[in-house]
């Protein structure tokens, strides 16, 4: 039987500064299906806003087909209060394997929920352009921000499922969510959505140190059900954070980030994951010495954690990738292989994260 994936999603956080306001204008985002499927259905958020989101009008159509009115309850528009979601009506809308698709929301008003994940959108000058046809865009020199979108979901086959990649700024950039949905897509046609769930500076045991930094998103536990349990036809999650719980803190082993509480915590949540009928995957923490503030001490509880991690497999994870194997100087493990360092020693080149994509395609093959 036909049933609800999603084929494109991202978590939310707070988007005040990461990119041009939405207020009063048309947002255009495209995203590549890897499903086939003949209804389109959105989900829109408002988790992480202040204030009331107003969508004024939406459409959605395919790359190069005729753009068609996306409604809410029969209605043209919909307003969503701070923390709300809601499902666009069903929209029919043809689609393969491989083929795009375009969502335009026109904003009344603010915007503040959303992602900088990185995906093809864009900000149009004030205005209601979902009827169609180019527009002038705003500045996107601060890098752009998805607004409001929380998944696109096609009625797709049974055999259809989407994996759910939970983590943070190595997640989020796309560095290896991309190249593996494009091999996916190239291999597995109509299988299965790679759906990333990361969020740039996220935790997984706390919030943001300050509110000046809400952009960092909440804990990993506190928005795990949100972002990787609740997307229909979720086959799998693989969990990928950490680093930033212990290249954040002074002492790891004396606070919440040291070695046993985030390998427990993980363990926590693929039993939750494991709870709503998916399988679940881990993935080892990279190697990050010589990024800033990164010293012995830290280093000694991501080795910690890695080795609790793989043992893990089995038992508390279905399968561990280990992305510090494939990454990691073999004359120096504490570092990153240059050619797979972005240059930073935290998040790796596009080279580094084309090789994590493979770790990850290995393990499902």
């Amino acid at each position: 039987m036909p049933h609800w994936v999603s084929v494109w999603g991202q978590a939310h956080t707070p988007i005040e500064g990461i990119g041009p306001s939405y207020r009063d204008r048309t947002a255009l985002l495209t995203v590549r299906s890897a499903l086939a499927g003949e209804r389109m259905r959105l989900r829109l958020a408002n988790w992480e806003g202040r204030r009331p989101l107003t969508v004024r009008a939406a459409t959605a159509g395919t790359l190069t087909g005729p753009l068609t009115p996306v409604t809410f309850g029969g209605g043209r528009d919909i307003t969503l209060p701070p923390g709300a979601d809601a499902y666009s009506d069903e929209t029919p809308l043809a689609v393969k394997p491989g083929e795009l698709i375009c969502v335009r929301l026109a904003f009344a008003g603010p915007v503040s929920s959303g992602n900088g994940i990185r995906a093809d959108v864009h900000c149009s000058k004030k205005g209601d352009f979902t009827p169609g046809g180019p527009f002038d865009t705003e500045s996107c020199e601060q890098g752009i921000a998805v607004p409001a979108v929380a998944a696109v979901e096609l009625l797709a086959p049974d055999s259809a499922g989407a994996l759910v990649c939970f983590g943070d700024s190595i997640t989020q950039m796309g560095l290896w969510t991309d190249p593996l949905a494009e091999t996916l897509i190239r291999e597995m046609p109509g299988r299965l959505a790679v759906l990333n769930k990361g969020i740039g500076g996220n935790r997984l045991l706390q919030g943001p140190v300050s509110p000046v930094w809400r952009m960092y998103g909440r804990a990993g536990i506190e928005r795990f059900e949100r972002d990787a349990l609740s997307d229909p036809g979720t086959r799998a999650v693989l969990l990928s954070i950490g680093t930033n719980d212990i290249g954040t803190s002074p002492d790891p082993a004396a606070d919440c980030a040291g070695a046993d509480r985030l390998a427990g915590a993980l363990e926590a949540l693929a039993a939750k994951a494991r709870a709503a009928g998916m399988q679940v995957f881990a993935a080892t923490v990279l190697p990050r010495m010589g990024s800033e503030d990164y010293g012995p001490v830290q280093e000694a509880e991501r080795v910690r954690l890695n080795a609790r991690l793989l043992a893990g497999e089995g038992t508390a994870f279905d399968r561990v990738f280990d992305f510090n194997a494939a990454l990691r100087d073999p004359d120096r493990s504490e570092y990153m292989l240059m050619s797979y360092d972005s240059g930073d020693h935290l998040h790796p080149s596009a080279l580094g994260g084309r090789r994590l994509a493979e770790v990850v395609l290995a393990g499902l093959r």
